[in-house]
């Protein structure tokens, strides 16, 4: 019997987005018991450990000569090397859809566009991609990859902590809170789409206040509402459930003319639905496939819809309740890191066969060693990334990995970068609306 499959999962950044794309299928797999290793490009170790498995996921690992190197080593021994996305940083054409104030400047602009070609390298390089919803993997497969979906999802840490924020949600009567958390400064347009039934509904009912969360420019057009819009910075993961549990309305607004927008994932409802809390969405791929429409979630299109959609909210507190209950409900028995445990594991099979035309030798019968009878974590956590791997890699190791091989050039134009966005709340970014 061969030896089961070793699987090395490597992110190129940090962030957010690493957290979903590799702390936690890397806690996926370890809970279905597959051999399973975690890492960084900056890795020294990295050639070794690639040379042990038999499955390399790389995410937004830009194409560089070492990333070449590695490759070649995943092909001598006959492994897959796959890339992971979750945005269209692969196609160099959609840089013109992100609505980032930093873009204005030039030199963030040039490095992010060529960081967007080198990502297309590694997808070209790759033998497949997975990816966070259907629609990036639609925008792969018509580049001629075979690509799979794997979605984003909560981590048992995620759970808890949501647990115990709901648990102690303060009490708040005579207020409702409709909030919008922003983890990154590219939604502003996305904002706009709820915008003007925000304004008429807060102007229709006084006891309602809007929270912003995050990066995000509301405009300077909301006159005497501006005294109930509460304007909060961006918070840490292991923060979020804490402020998200003091919503009674979750947004999820996404511009759909905008294909930027309609790759995102529908984290947003995952993550409202873990404390109870429903979320209005615009019905792109993602959260048609999240959202029952009036049942675990609403959905609105146009700009009717979102004022009739805040409208019976705002005024029916038991289905504010019943959607909150219900989505909790769904998020749970659908993104629970058991449940995506086993579905990775179909969908690895699938790749192996398709890829290397032998099945996945994953574990015959997959261990969940911490899910319990009604499929919640026991209070061992086994798998938690602790805050100083997510810290990792320092900024002098980054640094000195684009040095070798980025080159000078690319390295004081990252340098550039990081003194630009400390010096943005002093001299901001203009903005450019349209």
């Amino acid at each position: 019997m061969s030896a089961p499959a070793s699987i090395l999962v490597l992110s190129g950044v940090q962030g957010d987005t690493r957290r979903y794309r590799t702390f936690h299928p890397y806690e996926q797999l370890c809970l279905a018991g597959v051999a399973c290793q975690l890492s960084h490009i900056t890795d020294p170790d990295l050639p070794a450990k690639i040379k042990q498995a038999e499955i390399v996921l790389f995410h937004r690992v830009t194409f560089d000569p070492l990333v070449a190197r590695l490759l070649q080593v995943i092909e001598a021994h006959s492994g897959a090397c796959l890339l992971d996305v979750d945005d269209l940083v692969f196609d160099p054409t959609a840089f013109r859809w992100i609505d980032s104030p930093d873009f204005q400047d030039p030199v963030r602009a040039a490095l992010y566009q060529e960081d967007m070609r080198r990502n297309r390298l590694t997808l070209e390089k790759c033998q497949a991609v997975t990816a966070s919803t259907e629609f990036l993997a639609e925008q792969v497969r018509l580049l001629g990859k075979p690509a799979w979906v794997h979605r984003n999802a909560f981590s048992l840490e995620m759970l808890a902590l949501s647990k115990v924020a709901f648990q102690n949600k303060p009490a708040a009567p005579g207020r409702l809170v409709i909030g919008y958390a922003s983890g990154t400064p590219t939604h502003d347009r996305d904002f706009e789409v709820a915008k003007p039934a925000l304004q008429k509904v807060m102007r229709q009912y006084p006891h309602v206040e809007l929270w912003i969360v995050g990066p995000l420019d509301p405009g300077r057009d909301w006159g005497e509402l501006e005294s109930r819009m509460k304007r909060l910075k961006f918070l840490p993961w292991r923060a979020l459930p804490g402020m998200l549990a003091q919503f009674d309305i979750n947004l999820a607004p996404l511009a759909l003319d905008n294909p930027f927008s309609r790759s995102k994932s529908e984290i947003k409802y995952v993550e409202a639905g873990l404390v109870n809390v429903p979320t209005i969405a615009s019905p792109t791929q993602a959260f048609c496939y999240a959202i029952r429409d009036g049942e675990n979630g609403l959905l609105a299109s146009s700009p009717q819809e979102w004022i009739e959609t805040l409208v019976r909210l705002v005024e029916e507190a038991d289905l504010r309740r019943k959607i909150g209950e219900n989505a909790y409900s769904d998020v749970v028995r659908r993104y629970h890191p058991g449940q995506r445990a086993l579905e990775l594991l179909s969908t690895l099979d699938e790749i192996s066969r398709s890829i290397l035309g032998k099945p996945f030798n994953g574990p015959q019968e997959p261990a969940l060693s911490c899910i319990g009878p009604r499929g919640l974590p026991d209070e061992q956590d086994a798998f938690r990334i602790s805050p100083a791997v997510e810290r990792a890699p320092t900024l002098a190791q980054r640094g000195l990995y684009s040095l070798r091989y980025r080159g000078l050039h690319t390295l004081l134009m990252q340098g550039w970068i990081y003194l630009r966005r400390l010096a943005a709340p002093l001299f901001p970014f203009p903005r450019q609306r349209g």
